[in-house]
């Protein structure tokens, strides 16, 4: 009895100094976990599967970069302790993802699970008050923080003298993290071997995006025999990786250039000599450019008369020239060309 508490107080002196040791880099942690096998008991059938149902959790998470604080057969003192250490580093961390797996022995009093420490004599069902650990206790640890995706798993073993039902519903009730998923499963058995939950959570941790929901979902229907309770999350969240970006959107069509306008093909250039080199055809389309412009009113036949001689003198008043009645060659090529 005395090496017994010898042995407690040593071990509470132990996790008292790891308090107290500063956590390196713990401000860029994004991860947190606690991990408790109990399966060396004082009063109860020893449950190895507990302690390589632990281990093999922890490396997983370890494995997914994981911060994990891991208890193996813990005491009452221990797993109190065990628990405060991770509700504070889930405070320091908002945000964070975190993971809760105890494997061991559970109880119930008053509709209410306790969680067995490994130093547990539960006489008569009160003791379990002062030797056992309240399950919502844990967790409650979660909201202790601005906690985000998080997972609680727990396997039980009913003691031989617990209730039928151990009231783990309890568990799923009352003010928890909208990013919780919680799973319970319990058997009067385990083999002596990592329990199915442990093998599938341990499985699922490998992969590179971990979402709550559906690693609930596969842990409920791994969990073979055991009775089991469930609590889904509120909202969508991963204890590993993160969203697949969406889908990006496909380039827009090139928009086709509008056709160029056809460009107007230039009037040719006409050039004229002077009146008195004029052939009858220059003299015919001086008269029709005089028309055009509305100088000239008579007939267009290549002779010019008085009709002509006088739209050729308001032409060239128009120019700001010497009404002469004859054009030159300037005159009369600016004429034809709509000048």
């Amino acid at each position: 009895m005395m090496a017994n508490r010898l042995r407690l107080a040593f071990l509470a002196a132990m996790l008292a100094g790891a308090l107290l040791v500063p956590r390196v880099s713990h401000a860029a942690a994004s991860r947190e976990a606690l991990v408790i096998g109990n399966g060396t008991y004082q009063s109860l059938a020893p449950l190895p599967a507990c302690l390589l149902s632990a281990h093999a959790v922890a490396a997983a998470l370890h494995g997914a970069g994981f911060d994990v604080v891991e208890r193996e057969d813990a005491s009452s003192g221990a797993t109190d302790a065990a628990i405060g250490e991770f509700a504070k580093h889930v405070a320091d961390a908002p945000g964070t993802a975190a993971v809760i797996y105890i494997c061991g022995y559970a109880t119930s009093f008053n509709n209410r699970p306790f969680l067995l420490p490994v130093s547990a004599k539960i006489a008569r069902p009160a003791d379990v008050l002062t030797q056992g650990v309240l399950a919502k206790s844990v967790i409650s640890a979660l909201a202790r923080g601005v906690i985000g995706a998080s997972l609680a798993a727990i396997d039980v073993v009913p003691t031989p003298d617990a209730p039928a039902s151990l009231g783990t519903d309890a568990l799923t009730q009352g003010a928890l993290p909208d990013g919780l998923g919680l799973i319970v499963a319990s058997q009067a058995k385990l083999p002596e071997a990592p329990s199915q939950l442990a093998t599938a959570l341990a499985a699922a941790l490998k992969a590179p995006q971990v979402q709550v929901g559906p690693v609930v979902t596969t842990l409920q229907q791994q969990a073979g025999a055991a009775a089991v309770t469930v609590r889904q999350p509120v909202t969508p969240g991963y204890l590993v990786g993160s969203p697949p970006p969406p889908p990006s959107s496909p380039p827009p069509a090139p928009v086709a250039a509008a056709p160029a306008a056809p460009q107007a093909t230039p009037a040719p250039v006409v050039t004229l000599p002077a009146d008195d080199e004029m052939t009858d055809a220059d003299r015919r389309t001086v008269q029709t450019a005089l028309t055009k412009l509305g100088y000239y009113d008579g007939k267009v036949d290549g002779i010019f008369g008085p009709d002509t001689r006088a739209a050729i003198r308001r032409y060239q008043h128009e120019l700001g020239a010497d009404m002469t009645g004859k054009l030159s060659a300037a005159q009369a090529s600016k004429l034809v060309g709509g000048k």
